[in-house]
């Protein structure tokens, strides 16, 4: 249903492991306590507590304390949501969204879904579900909100460009999604969207490569944003066609320090094909080892934000009296043997502005073509790379003169933007220098001199614009602006 997800779909290194009797001794005298307990409460509590309750708090708070977000009791029900959702099987609505804040906004609408009847449309963005503005909420908490059973109904008040907010009412069905998508790009750029690790998955990416290897492609972009992972053995599967065979892919270790290795087999059809793969904040569990892995090969790019950072292992046990406990069984390390649990993989390119992920991708593609941006300054429109940007920001003329959105206008050619709130300072990696913008000061130090912008930053929107001498000073060459403005990083003046 959602292309951006949370990352609760886990890496998994036995779908099911077999229930084994329990340990005696400490564990036998621990239940003892806890059935003692429990009947004592359901016996002369004056809430008069069901069973059920009391079991499922007991249970709830024992793997809490555990202090492990993996670590949980699925439901009957909630085993197979679970399940369901590696497979690409759910119930939803059928979009797709992506975190354009305040409010989210609908990046894709499946033909023939509930969305689609209800006349959704692409770029619009959700203000309300059932009633409830979700503007400044976590995209995951809005994802929840929106997903249910089949058949219940969902309200939707959505913002369509022009500010007209709609009041949509849909219903919810079970939907079966392929776990990837793909697509060619000009420029004969090969471009596939992993949506989960499956136990398809790996098939499925196979046949695509197949359809593309008579004719063959230039380069190859993998999208593995807000991807939650699956199963480790697909991510292995995967790794193997970018891979020769016998390289490793990942190494599980779990509590008593027993390591497995895990190394790629059969033909490697993608090998030496370009390759850039696309990271975010949800990229997580076999999506990272993939990533990792490819990373620490040097067989791709990774470009956008530092990865969820989930490297641990969950195993699935079924329980006798239903559902399942899913629980951390081990951790996972890179084939350079980093842990990536808590801290993520860092992108090889910082590429925070989410429109401009794909942009950078295919830049990085053609290392030796211009890096160009182009700005409408009376239609609006932007243009990265000789295509225009959706969701790009337009430039502003203020007295005669011309702002540009700081970030965006930086990392469209190449640079890479951090902010520091203690000083409020901004850190620019630019080709060949290193520059530091104080926005209090309206300065700029470049190797370390200080010297004015010859303008005012400011913020419309919450998003900074400098002015445009700013990247005359960085080295970018800047055309006269008149109708249309262009500005434009050569190969040879970076680093």
């Amino acid at each position: 249903m959602f292309k951006r997800l949370v990352p609760l779909c886990l890496i998994l290194s036995l779908l099911f492991w077999p229930v084994l009797p329990a340990a005696a001794g400490d564990v036998d005298r621990g239940a003892s306590t806890v059935k003692e307990i429990m009947d004592y409460v359901h016996r002369y509590h004056i809430g008069k507590p069901e069973v059920g309750q009391l079991v499922d708090g007991a249970v709830r708070g024992m793997l809490e304390n555990l202090g492990d977000p993996y670590t949980e009791y699925l439901s009957p029900e909630g085993l197979d949501q679970f399940t369901g959702s590696l497979e690409g099987e759910m119930a939803g609505i059928g979009v797709e969204l992506e975190g354009w804040p305040p409010y989210p906004a609908v990046v894709k609408v499946m033909p023939g879904s509930p969305a689609t009847r209800a006349g959704i449309r692409e770029k619009d963005r959700i203000i309300r579900v059932d009633g409830q503005e979700v503007g400044g909420l976590p995209l995951q908490q809005v994802v929840e909100k929106i997903r249910g059973p089949a058949g219940s109904r969902v309200v939707l008040t959505i913002r369509r460009s022009g500010g007209q907010d709609l009041t949509v009412e849909v219903n919810r069905e079970n939907l079966n999604l392929p776990t990837l998508e793909w697509q060619m790009l000009p420029g004969n750029t090969g471009y596939i969207n992993i949506r989960t690790f499956g136990s398809r998955t790996a098939e499925e990416l196979k046949a695509v490569l197949e359809k593309w290897q008579p004719a063959g492609i230039s380069g190859l972009i993998l999208d593995l944003r807000s991807d939650p992972g699956g199963y480790l053995q697909a991510a292995v599967d995967i790794a193997g066609y970018f891979l020769p065979a016998g390289q490793l892919v990942v190494t599980t270790v779990d509590r008593d320090g027993r390591k497995e290795n895990y190394y790629t087999a059969g033909r490697a059809m993608a090998a030496g094909i370009p390759l850039v793969v696309l990271v975010d904040g949800m990229t997580a569990s076999a999506a990272e080892v993939l990533a990792g892995a490819l990373q620490d090969y040097k067989a791709a790019v990774l470009v956008g934000d530092r990865t969820y950072g989930k490297g641990v292992v969950q195993a699935i046990i079924p329980l006798e009296a239903g559902g399942a406990l899913k629980i951390t069984v081990a951790r996972y390390l890179t084939p350079r043997g980093r842990s990536i649990d808590g801290s993520g993989l860092a992108p090889d390119r910082w590429v925070l502005t989410p429109a401009l992920q794909l942009p950078a991708a295919r830049q990085e593609l053609h290392p030796g073509a211009p890096r160009t941006v182009i700005f409408d300054l009376k239609g609006g429109a932007v243009m990265v790379g000789g295509e225009e940007c959706p969701g790009g920001l337009p430039a502003q003329v203020r007295s005669g003169d011309v702002y540009l959105p700081l970030r965006f206008t930086l990392e469209a050619l190449g640079f890479q933007v951090r902010w520091q709130e203690e000083g409020r300072l901004v850190f620019i990696d630019a080709p060949g220098r290193k520059a530091v913008l104080h926005v209090d000061r309206n300065t700029v130090t470049i190797n370390g001199l200080e010297q004015p912008l010859g303008g005012t930053l400011y913020s419309p929107a919450g998003s900074l614009y400098a002015p445009l001498s700013l990247f005359t000073t960085l080295g970018v060459t800047v055309s006269p602006p008149e109708e249309h403005l262009k500005l434009e990083l050569s190969p040879g003046k970076q680093e």
